[in-house]
């Protein structure tokens, strides 16, 4: 006979299985190297500067939900990398803003296509309704989770 909370239980298992092989499923990726590479905090913080271009440190803290010390760091490794430089903000010359290198464009391009294509194969054998049900409840999942931490004002770090 089912409790109330099994499906509760299950969800909650299915969702610690898909953090864990999802990490997994990345550093397989990363494995496949061809150059310079990218983990997951600077893929997704060279996606914001691609996508978006030059941002203040602190937006793109918020942006990608991660406390001022982290995201210094994480940006200091870009700039060492080659892959991000800082400007001086016009609108405000004591701030500087951040901004993907044209080698940043290049890696950050590179990964994404590689990130992309493993994901379309992963769900080779999905219908388009299935792919598009499944993008609708991870959002949703995803905007939910956002929302708590947000009403919590933590900051949060990755």
């Amino acid at each position: 006979m089912s409790r109330p909370d099994d499906e509760y239980v299950e969800l909650g298992r299915q969702f610690a299985l898909f953090l864990r092989r999802a990490e997994r499923f990345y550093a397989a990726l990363r494995d496949e190297r061809d150059g310079l590479d990218l983990d997951r905090a600077a893929y997704l913080l060279l996606g914001r500067l691609v996508r978006r271009g030059p941002v203040r440190l602190s937006a793109l803290a918020e942006d990608v939900c991660v406390d001022a010390s982290t995201i210094s760091r994480q940006v200091a490794a870009l700039e060492a990398a080659g892959l991000a430089t800082r400007t001086t903000d016009p609108a405000d010359r004591r701030a500087s803003l951040i901004e993907a290198t044209g080698t940043g464009h290049q890696v950050f391009d590179r990964n994404r296509q590689r990130w992309l294509s493993a994901v379309e194969q992963l769900v080779a054998d999905w219908t388009p309704a299935e792919r598009s049900q499944f993008v609708a409840l991870l959002r949703r999942i995803n905007d939910t989770l956002g929302g708590r931490q947000a009403g919590r004002g933590d900051g949060t770090s990755q």
